[in-house]
């Protein structure tokens, strides 16, 4: 009888399809599934069961003549690369191809003799969807800028559109799961799966394979319910000895071919034969080919041409078996989606990706005064007759025109004014009338004259220079860089919100889109003229307060990259990467971490190298948050802040401070070593530090003469060994001051 298989697994040449290893997974999270999946192919077997296999196989023609329309909706996740942004006419290109395989309308001339007579014509038609799921006019082609592309895999599905209404497949820049044996190309899921995963249902594929010969083609089979020829082996694909069988009878048995077209395997297929009860209900002999379809579609050999009777069979039988994937065809169905109705003319949808040249093409949305940025033009949704950019803060060419601009169409800009830039774009289609869309912010622009480095003790106070060190949330999600009510000193500091308040890791809950695998957040500091401090030591000094969500240090994934700048923002050199303790001092808490004390936070110190002591100097602050070790795309990290930020040749506590009304000062506050009493603008005056704990007892005293504009003078640990509050008093001439110093 025709009937069914159980998994898949690789695609073409040396590239592989993941549906068998999502497939097991999905089975091993629920179970019941692969019940739910006997069921399913026991109804395709009695869907076939009428079938008359003689006359199936009697004739070079299919007998599925009626045609069967298919909604489809591509959703593209990109980085505006030339790999990930795919256009649109190789959308239409794709769904014509799909279209001409599974009609028959390509050449199958050049398949081997003994499978000439099983060639199967499926009659299934792909067309985009002219309407979406709110009932608007679309091309069917959705585009979201997000980093998921580089191996978000199921979760770039955020975008998916109803599974019952439409055939979604997703494209992102890279597969990012791996398996046995090569890189993976494509998968898909099956219908047997959608109960459990019905927010991943449908097929992935990695961009650049758009083109490949069939790779569509092979996953919309397995969406269809087909499985490799092999499968019944449950071996990989290619394994010795390893027959397997898709239980598609005129589909002879295989190991499968992982590359190469070794058109005659007898390997498992000799004297290949099937017994069916004929008319009468006596027992009747089809003899199949004793070699392998080695041509077939479904299998991962590099000359893919065809799929045979039986398959077509089951493809058709399983869009009538299954309900979700039986809707797809419904008459309503094609009417709510606009499957039949001519593309309508959408005005262009106006984009753009501004790109750093010395940085190899990486988007780039920080820039200095004279520094080129390169505008490349990515617009869609229809043919563009006319381009017209508008920028602010000086541009070099203000206003811009181009007409008929492609994807490759550029333009370099330099601006003179510090701040943000707004642009606005303005693209008209070929037939459907002008759109334009104001881009505001997008761009920033630093100040054209560096800060002395003792003047800057930054407290990220957004009513005084916050706007001076610019943020960027480049993919627009909750995770970022944003100024928070609480510091080391005062009520400001710049935090990474990293807590990811939708999910809890210890529960695994799905779906999870959006997650934080590949993200990443920047912001940037004024520009700093250490040219001053080119010889002896020169630091990076801050305070930062962090926690994790999980107290397995293997989970501990979220790093901070300190890059620097000395040519204007044209090259970066990492300065260094912080991470599990240099990023956590406060364990692990499930709540989103917040601290509450001057003890909570940790004194940094970052040398900066002699390469880094320029005149103009920027740096870029990086935070990238992590996932599980186990893969899991659910973020473990917390939230975490960085306060006053300073450069000195004194490490972090100890450095020069700024001081405001104050002329001492007791650092690091708190502490659990050494600490010091800085005393300025005291000259040739004696300071006396009295030191003593909660209860008045005096623990240390010191007299020290002060000779310049600066003093420090230590407090020993040994005289502040024990946990608490202690005062600190000094009194220089008739001055006397009293502070708290906190030990832990």
């Amino acid at each position: 009888m025709l009937s069914a298989s159980l998994l898949s697994g690789t695609a073409f040449a040396q590239q592989k399809c993941a549906t068998d290893e999502t497939h097991r997974q999905y089975i091993k999270e629920n179970p019941a599934l692969a019940e739910r999946e006997r069921e399913f192919n026991a109804a395709i077997s009695r869907n076939l069961s009428h079938l008359d296999v003689h006359a199936l196989h009697r004739t070079t023609t299919s007998t599925a003549d009626t045609i069967i329309d298919i909604p489809v909706a591509i959703h593209i996740q990109h980085s505006y690369t030339t790999t990930d942004f795919i256009t649109d006419d190789a959308v239409y290109a794709l769904i014509k191809r799909m279209n001409n395989t599974y009609s028959l309308n390509y050449d199958t001339s050049s398949v081997i003799k003994p499978f000439k007579k099983f060639v199967g014509k499926a009659n299934i038609r792909f067309h985009l969807a002219t309407k979406d799921p709110m009932g608007m006019p679309t091309t069917g082609i959705t585009r979201r800028f997000s980093y998921l592309t580089m191996g978000g895999d199921n979760q770039v599905k955020m975008d998916l559109w109803s599974p019952q209404n439409y055939y979604n497949i997703w494209f992102e820049n890279t597969i990012g799961m791996a398996v046995s044996g090569g890189t993976v190309l494509a998968y898909a899921q099956f219908p047997t799966d959608f109960d459990a995963r019905s927010f991943y249902d449908g097929v992935i594929c990695a961009a650049p394979f758009i083109g490949d010969g069939s790779t569509l083609e092979h996953e919309s089979g397995h969406y269809f319910s087909l499985y490799h020829p092999w499968n019944s082996s449950n071996a990989a694909c290619g394994t010795a000895g390893a027959c397997g069988d898709d239980e598609v009878d005129d589909t002879p048995p295989t190991i499968g071919h992982p590359s190469g077209c070794s058109l005659y395997d007898t390997t498992c297929a000799h004297n290949y034969f099937k017994i069916y009860p004929d008319m009468l209900g006596l027992d009747s002999l089809v003899n199949y080919p004793d070699t392998t379809n080695t041509q077939n579609i479904m299998d991962y050999a590099d000359c893919e041409l065809m799929f045979s009777k039986g398959q077509v069979a089951r493809m058709r039988a399983c869009l009538e078996t299954d309900v979700h994937r039986h809707n797809l065809y419904d008459t309503f169905n094609l009417r709510i989606t606009g499957a039949l109705d001519a593309r309508p003319d959408l005005t262009p949808m106006p984009e753009f990706f501004p790109t750093n040249p010395s940085s190899g093409g990486k988007f780039q949305y920080f820039t200095c005064p004279g520094t080129p940025l390169k505008f490349a033009n990515r617009t869609w949704r229809d043919t563009v007759t006319s381009l017209t950019m508008t920028f602010s803060n000086g541009a070099s060419q203000p206003t811009y025109t181009v007409a008929n601009p492609n994807y490759n169409s550029t333009v370099s800009e330099t601006f003179t004014d510090q701040g943000w830039v707004n642009i606005s774009m303005a693209a008209t289609g070929n037939h459907s009338g002008t759109n334009t869309v104001a881009f505001t912010n997008s761009i920033y622009v630093a100040d054209a004259n560096a800060v002395q480095p003792e003047n800057i003790v930054e407290e990220f106070n957004p009513a005084e220079d916050l706007a001076k060190w610019p943020t960027f949330n480049y993919y627009n999600n909750e995770f970022k860089w944003q100024h928070a009510g609480v510091g080391y000193y005062d009520n400001h500091s710049m935090m990474y919100t990293g807590f990811d308040n939708r999910v809890n890791p210890t529960l695994g809950v799905f779906p999870v889109t959006g997650t934080p695998k590949g993200d990443f957040d920047d912001f940037f500091s004024v520009p700093v003229d250490l040219s001053s401090m080119a010889s002896g030591a020169c630091n990076m000094n801050f305070f930062t307060s962090g926690a994790s969500r999980t107290s397995n240090s293997l989970d501990i994934t979220d790093t901070m990259v300190i890059s620097y700048s000395t040519d204007h923002a044209k090259t970066w050199t990492t300065l260094t990467v912080l991470g599990k303790g240099d990023l956590i001092n406060k364990g692990a808490t499930y709540l989103p971490y917040v601290p509450t004390s001057n003890a909570d936070w940790a004194a940094k110190t970052i040398n900066i190298p002699t390469a880094a002591r320029g005149s103009y100097v920027i740096f870029r602050f990086r935070y990238q948050p992590g996932v599980d070790h186990n893969g899991y795309l659910v973020s473990t990290g917390n939230n975490f802040y960085m306060d006053r930020l300073s450069f000195g040749r004194y490490p972090a506590g100890v450095n020069d401070v700024k001081m405001g009304d104050l002329d001492v000062a007791v650092v690091p506050n708190p502490t659990n070593s050494n600490a010091y009493v800085i005393v300025k603008d005291a000259n040739n005056a004696t300071a006396h530090v009295i030191v003593s704990d909660i209860a008045g007892k005096v623990v240390y005293t010191v007299d020290q003469q002060i000779s310049g504009n600066e003093a420090r003078i230590e407090i020993p640990q040994t005289a502040v060994q024990a946990k608490g509050i202690y005062m600190v008093q000094t009194t220089t001439g008739n001055q006397t001051k009293t502070q708290k110093l906190v030990v832990y």
